[in-house]
């Protein structure tokens, strides 16, 4: 991540808390999944010139594969061009951690005294993404870590940190390795096994209000709460708070972008910008 001068760290270094400057606009988006074959993403270039007017970038998570896969090389490169642009054209990057790039040390980002919150989203959930592969073919592995983190209910570091160690505990599984027809690698990737698409879709169906439970419960004071991970945008309000989702930069799904100033929304709108 690139240090913002206005940037601290929380006692846990998976923490940071920002204080943009007054009237400096912030835009928040997520998943571009550089590397990926997936990624539909605009180059590093053409997102930087995309963002006339904004003093901070911040990616919400899933800025590029950069776990050990066939995608990871390519991943970590467009990462560095991404993170050379924004320093030449005086925009700060914020980079936050995702369940696809473990590697970034922050995992949770609060802004103007914590009234805003972002977080890739995938610490939500005690198993990262219930309806992966990962998860699924690792069940048992997966559950005795979650139990060396008791706390992790009540306590917000060891939450973030369960996140983390979840994301490296197995390395991606390349499921459609070997599949020829693309067809049935597509069937594979969505439908198999039965359970895959069922927990996807209750994923979709529920993000907003889990993500507003878990803000309720770790983050009483935040306002805005943004995320990404589930790779559908969505608005939900809960009283006083906002939950907004940026969607992805992938096959099938639709990139959004939050833009902020002061503390205050300014727009959630589709990011128009061409991909390469």
């Amino acid at each position: 991540m690139t240090d913002c001068p206005a940037s601290t760290a929380d006692a846990c270094s998976s923490i940071i808390r920002i204080e943009p400057p007054p009237g400096m606009r912030v835009r928040f988006i997520s998943d571009l999944h550089y590397g990926h074959e997936r990624c539909q993403a605009p180059s590093p270039r053409e997102l930087v010139d995309s963002l006339d007017g904004i003093g901070m970038l911040v990616v919400v998570g899933d800025m590029a594969e950069t776990r050990p896969c066939p995608w990871q090389e390519r991943g970590q490169a467009l990462r560095d061009e991404l993170r050379s642009l924004c320093a030449e054209r005086g925009i700060e990057l914020v980079e936050i951690s995702g369940n696809h790039d473990p590697d970034i040390p922050t995992l949770l980002a609060l802004f103007w005294q914590g009234r805003v919150a972002a977080m890739h989203g995938h610490a939500i959930y005690k198993e990262v993404a219930p309806w992966s592969w990962e998860y699924l073919r690792n069940k048992k592995a997966c559950r005795e870590l979650i139990a060396n983190y008791a706390d992790c209910d009540k306590n917000l570091h060891s939450r973030l940190e369960l996140s983390r160690a979840m994301c490296t505990l197995t390395p991606p599984i390349m499921r459609r390795e070997g599949i020829k027809n693309r067809f049935l690698r597509s069937f594979l990737h969505c439908f198999w096994p039965p359970q895959r698409p069922l927990r996807i879709v209750w994923g979709w169906l529920t993000c907003g209000r889990k993500a507003e439970q878990f803000t309720r419960r770790f983050l009483p004071d935040t306002e805005t709460f943004i995320l990404g991970h589930f790779h559908r945008y969505g608005s939900w309000r809960f009283g006083k708070r906002a939950i907004l989702n940026t969607g992805a930069w992938f096959k099938h799904a639709t990139p959004y972008a939050v833009d902020m100033q002061d503390g205050r929304i300014i727009s959630h709108s589709r990011a128009e910008i061409s991909a390469t």
